[in-house]
């Protein structure tokens, strides 16, 4: 059974439709078609030319961009490009409909807004190439574009989409042959070049990116200078699996942000120092120390929830939000206006932090369509990049103005008063939840639940 819906075509060398047939000119609702250009947005035909003039006759191709379907609606289209023998002008393609698969297929493994590979593909991919018998050395890069969030903030969603979408493109054109690339979040890219093993051409890879990215919006209005910072480290030199080189490389990031940012930092130990056994050992020791911490915690707070014994839920939140390293947390009762208990984190530099308190107001958690996420357990798992952008905007727009990457909400429906209990992530910070964690966090809020029937 096909996964997808496939149409052919077939062109000239400057996308004039020699032949379309009609279940493709359905797909775009027209009845004749004279160009590409019809359908497709100009700055992804200018890569699909870049791609097509590269194949040499008698080779193929596999390409992506964005066609307007009947509906007025962009989607991602995988072109298999071929030239003939006796290539004259004569091109043809078969284009296969991504955004027909279904998004909880396993099968699934490109990205619908850029066309790259998506996370978990990337990720595999990156961890197969280090579990190798026999490694052949690849530079490992994670690329973010800076300061995106203004970008959402002041031209709204659909243009930072567009942005998203055309660094994709750049990213995927400069790396080319050279390895593999894929989106892993909102404006988060890794590239794995496999086949790259000297400092120099990845040098020369990496700085393609930066200056192309940087040359396309440096004419844009004031808030579009985007840019990107990218952080690389060299496997198996410097890193012995995947999760020391992912950590070594995020570390590269962190630093080419801190520095300023439209830069990229490939890991030097003799410029760096021997980040690689820091990296190994601080995370670790983070582990241990984190996961005891947990488990201290849990055990504590059941034996006083089971034995009614008085616990004061201010310290026990504090407790959880230090635990599981946690921004905001945040325990409604009735009046969504006013949290009857609200705290968050404030960070001071990379060791110190305080808790102070904070009110909001989360009367949108009543909402028909807030109330459609919950699942039978009473539980809503948040990430702002994998929400539908149609359906809920509301709920975006909200998580983007309080800077939230991640939310994990349980509704309460068994104590004296129904409420509800919130704990976020920021989205600028590197902090992520594990799926252990937001079991841990569920049972947490049910204790809170249970020992707040009896108040």
């Amino acid at each position: 059974m096909e996964q997808f819906q496939k149409y052919s075509l077939v062109v000239t060398k400057n996308m004039a439709v020699l032949s379309a047939g009609e279940s493709f000119l359905n797909y775009i609702g027209k009845s004749k078609l004279f160009n590409l250009d019809q359908v497709v947005p100009p700055q992804d035909m200018i890569q699909l030319k870049n791609a097509v003039f590269a194949i040499d006759p008698g080779a193929s191709a596999l390409t992506c961009f964005r066609i307007r379907t009947s509906i007025g609606k962009l989607n991602w289209i995988a072109a298999n490009v071929k030239k003939e023998d006796n290539y004259e002008e004569t091109i043809k393609m078969e284009l296969s409909d991504i955004q027909t698969l279904k998004e909880d297929d396993d099968t699934v493994r490109l990205d619908p807004m850029t066309g790259l590979l998506n996370k978990k593909a990337i990720t595999d991919y990156a961890i197969h190439l280090t579990q190798l018998p026999n490694p052949v050395g690849f530079y490992f890069c994670l690329m973010d574009i800076d300061h995106f969030k203004n970008v959402n903030d002041t031209f709204g969603h659909m243009k930072g989409d567009e942005v998203i979408a055309d660094v994709a493109h750049i990213i995927r054109d400069c790396v080319g042959s050279n390895g593999t690339v894929g989106r892993i979040g909102g404006d988060e890219f890794m590239l794995v070049l496999e086949h790259v093993q000297d400092k120099p051409k990845a040098r020369e890879v990496m700085a393609s990116v930066r200056e192309t990215v940087e040359e396309k919006y440096k004419t844009m209005p004031e808030g579009m200078n985007i840019t990107v910072s990218i952080g690389s480290a060299y496997y198996p030199d410097f890193a012995d699996g995947y999760d020391t080189l992912f950590k070594l490389t995020d570390k590269m990031l962190y630093l080419a942000k801190q520095k300023g940012r439209n830069r990229y930092i490939i890991y030097t130990p003799e410029i760096h120092g021997n980040l690689n056994d820091e990296v190994k050992v601080a995370a670790a020791t983070r582990q241990s120390v984190s996961e005891s911490a947990k488990l201290k915690l849990i055990l504590q707070l059941m034996s006083r929830f089971l034995h009614k014994t008085d616990i004061p839920i201010r310290v026990a939140i504090e407790d959880v939000l230090v635990a599981y390293d946690l921004d905001e947390l945040f325990i409604y009762y009735m009046d969504l206006s006013k949290c009857r208990y609200g705290i968050r984190r404030v960070d001071l530099d990379a060791d110190n932090f305080r808790i102070e308190d904070k009110q909001e107001n989360m009367t949108f958690l009543e909402s028909p369509l807030f109330q459609e996420l919950f699942d039978e357990n009473h539980v809503a798992v948040l990430n702002l990049f994998d929400l539908n952008k149609e359906k809920h905007k509301e709920l975006i727009e909200y998580m983007e103005q309080h800077g939230r990457r991640f939310m994990v909400v349980y509704h309460m429906v068994e104590c004296w008063k129904p409420g509800y209990v919130v704990f976020t992530n920021e989205r600028e910070n590197s902090r992520r939840l594990s799926e252990s964690d937001i079991l841990d966090l569920i049972y947490i809020a049910r204790m809170i639940e249970i020992t707040s029937s009896d108040r």
